[in-house]
């Protein structure tokens, strides 16, 4: 019974020797493959949204120099727009000068032919005979 009891524990002293570090050893190695596996996922993450941050801010960085185009756009039609209503206004007021010159014009003419060219009249009134 004795040997029994020694053949016992030498069989439980080989395997806690040697049976239970190699199940550590396979758990270890599942979990560091896993752990593994799982840091490689997050790096990948980590890489797709580092990637996906670049692309917004290259859509915003484009959007804003969009923005500040549309911007200049619309100042310069808002320029151009004045400066039309200016012209407009300018030839408005070259039309006005033009009709009043011309009737100063016509109204010379007819002062130079109902002029009176003859000299020293006392009783001159404007000629009436036309």
């Amino acid at each position: 019974m004795e040997q029994i009891s020694n053949v016992l524990t030498l069989i439980g002293g080989i395997v806690s020797t040697v049976l239970l570090p190699l199940v550590g050893v396979f758990l270890f190695y599942g979990q560091k493959k896993r752990k593994e596996e799982a840091e490689a996922k997050s790096a990948e993450a980590s890489a797709k949204k580092s990637e996906t941050d670049n692309i917004t801010a290259y859509a915003a960085e484009w959007k804003e120099l969009y923005e500040k185009k549309e911007k200049k756009v619309q100042d310069l039609d808002a320029k151009i727009d004045s400066l039309y209503v200016q012209i407009n206004d300018d030839r408005q007021r070259i039309r006005e000068l033009m009709e009043k010159n011309t009737e100063l014009e016509l109204k010379n003419q007819m002062l130079e032919v109902m002029k009176c060219k003859k000299r020293g009249c006392k009783d001159r009134e404007p000629p009436s005979d036309y």
